[in-house]
């Protein structure tokens, strides 16, 4: 060996960088090689859904409801080529986690049955070889048995349009629900899902309508189920009614010819009446004519009774009954007087 190699070889700074550049290359190589293996033979922290039924005995009988998450945080290891295969299932949802409620015997009576279930890894069903852990602190699911019954109620026709609705008859009048007892043993009835019932046209007052409403599906927002889920309806529908309420409605007088009286009342306020009315439903106030007649009447000088009398629009009534009799004076008119007479 050459003496500058081997003084160059034998330098203590040269050899103290070779072994760290060996001792740094094996660390990477078993760094790379756990993980590597890791990778292959475990997956961790997999979100995995929980399915919870009841026993095949008592699935007619209830329904369940589950609050909370359904889903519980799994961890699997095994062979690399069993990883693969769950890894694949868990990529097309095949795997769950299945448990099965059973209500106790003396519970079975009861309109609802509430339980916490806890989620263990033999619930999960993997491939023979493959090791499920629950990586959760406390994977439990509370869930509650509502006991299913049936009821005979009657419908109602839920409706909507601008319309008044009258002489409404439904077939059939009663139809069977099934649904939760705790909701059907407080039920007074059946509606419909909402039915637009159109208003009548050409200026017709009333129409007569026949068709076919379905069945709502949920009671309190609890699924139900009605027999049959459509019922046949026919009813007479109007245009929606409004009450007006009209104050200071002036009273004229309706006089007369050549009448030799001046009528007047004690005070602005007499001369006046309120109203209420019920009409077809509009944004104009509905013109009304309030007026005494003394055409046909043996009137005298001073205070006088006389009936109050109306003209109402078409389709228009009064809610409340008008004062009967208005209090009113006649004076006697002067020669000079040219005074017009009112009229209605």
């Amino acid at each position: 060996m050459r003496p500058w190699f081997q003084a160059w070889w034998t330098t203590f700074r040269f050899r103290h960088l070779v072994l760290e550049l060996l001792v740094a290359l094996s660390l990477a190589f078993l760094v790379w090689l756990y993980t590597h293996s890791r990778d292959q033979n475990s997956i961790d922290h997999v979100q995995v859904p929980v399915q919870i039924q009841l026993n095949p005995s008592q699935r007619d009988q209830y329904f369940l409801e589950t609050t909370g998450t359904q889903k519980v945080s799994v961890s699997f290891s095994g062979p690399s080529m069993r990883i693969r295969d769950i890894r694949r299932k868990l990529q097309r949802g095949m795997v769950q986690a299945n448990l099965t409620l059973l209500i106790p015997e003396e519970r079975l009576n009861e309109a609802v049955f509430s339980d916490t279930l806890r989620v263990e890894a033999e619930h999960i069903a993997v491939p023979p070889g493959i090791l499920a852990e629950i990586t959760d602190d406390t994977p439990t699911i509370t869930v509650s048995a509502h006991r299913l019954t049936e009821r005979l109620l009657p419908v109602k026709l839920d409706y909507t349009g601008e319309v008044r609705v009258t002489q409404m008859q439904v077939e059939p009048a009663a139809v069977l629900v099934r649904g939760p007892k705790q909701v059907l043993d407080h039920a007074q009835a059946l509606n419909s899902r909402p039915y637009a019932l159109a208003s009548p046209t050409d200026g017709a007052t009333e129409t007569e309508i026949r068709g076919q409403a379905t069945l709502a599906s949920e009671l309190e927002g609890r699924a139900i189920q009605a027999t049959p889920r459509a019922v046949n309806f026919r009813c007479k529908v109007q245009p929606r009614q409004k009450i007006y309420h009209l104050r200071d409605v002036p009273i004229h007088f309706l006089c007369p010819a050549q009448f030799p009286w001046k009528p007047r009342f004690a005070d602005e306020r007499a001369g006046k009446v309120e109203l209420r009315l019920l009409g077809p439903a509009s944004e104009e106030t509905p013109p009304v004519l309030a007026f005494i007649d003394l055409t046909a009447s043996q009137p005298f000088r001073g205070r006088n009774l006389e009936a109050l009398r109306l003209q109402l629009p078409k389709d228009f009534t009064l809610v409340q009954a008008a004062p009967q009799v208005i209090a009113f004076y006649l004076d006697e008119l002067t020669v000079s007087a040219t005074a017009p007479r009112e009229q209605p």
